[in-house]
């Protein structure tokens, strides 16, 4: 048996997340499909974090197990002539069987970016979400430095979740404007050591109404604990939203450029909103 890591890059907006789920398109589902066809048998794919529906990635790191001997170009190249367009193999190389990325990660950022603009944008209705009203950026970092530090973050969740613990440990939250260099644009870059399912985006929306007016920044911690209410939290905003990736400005590191995402045995993985950039990085 030999064991096949991969970083893979993919567009969700048509994806129902990555976990496979019956009767629904997933991006484990096109891989799975793809190896099957290049290898002439099934492979169960392993992901190092698996991302909503319409979030995106650009280093989603993923393993699984063969019995044919393919070199990591031949596993490159056989893949993405099988997949669709809105997924691409971007490396391969060889790893022990079994392995498992997600118990190799060290953090997690998610990047979730918002459109400022007056009126909407087309061309980044998949990439960010737009709101139009004024936002006071102030209020948000105010708010934002409350979050950092292991918290119970269970009225941040999705409702339907179903977890042991909802205590999670965040590593910081910066909002870097402008993002890409337009002015219109900035990012809440989020980076903990796992993250609940709508975690991040609850945590956004939440941050946007800090700087609507609609909450102050001091209620962030009544909103941190066994006790806080879900209903405290603000409304989690839609799922497209933008690429955070190695050309986010500075991914998880403020304004500096993100390492090159390596391969290595102990990683980072980066996420993003709607672009759930599951962005590894030694």
């Amino acid at each position: 048996m030999y064991g096949v890591r991969l970083v893979v890059a993919y567009d969700g907006t048509t994806f129902a997340g990555f976990q496979l789920q019956a009767g629904q398109r997933t991006v484990q589902g096109e891989l799975e499909r793809a190896a099957r066809t290049m290898a002439g048998q099934a492979a169960r794919m392993r992901c190092a974090s698996r991302t909503d529906s319409g979030v995106h990635a650009l280093g989603q790191v993923v393993a699984f197990d063969s019995t044919r001997e393919i070199p990591p170009h031949g596993w490159v190249r056989g893949l993405n002539v099988e997949l669709p367009d809105d997924v691409s193999v971007i490396r391969a190389e060889a790893c022990e069987p079994g392995y498992h990325p997600r118990f190799d990660t060290i953090d997690k950022t998610y990047c979730y970016v918002v459109s400022t603009a007056p009126e909407r944008q087309p061309m980044l209705r998949d990439r960010a979400w737009h709101v139009w009203q004024p936002l006071d950026l102030a209020r948000i970092r105010e708010a934002a430095q409350h979050l950092p530090g292991r918290h119970d973050f269970r009225a941040f969740a999705a409702i339907d979740l179903a977890r042991k613990t909802t205590v999670r440990r965040i590593h910081s939250v910066e909002i870097v404007t402008p993002f890409e260099g337009d002015a219109e644009r900035f990012a809440i870059v989020v980076r903990g050591d796992a993250f609940l399912k709508n975690m991040v985006r609850i945590l956004a929306g939440t941050l946007v109404e800090v700087g609507l007016g609609r909450k102050a920044p001091e209620d962030i911690p009544r909103m941190l604990g066994p006790e806080a209410r879900r209903d405290g939290a603000g409304r989690p905003p839609p799922a497209p939203g933008p690429p955070a990736g190695r050309g986010a400005p500075g991914g998880a590191r403020g304004e500096r450029e993100p390492r090159r995402a390596t391969l290595s045995h102990r990683r980072r993985t980066t996420l993003g909103r709607v672009w759930d950039r599951d962005f590894v990085e030694k």
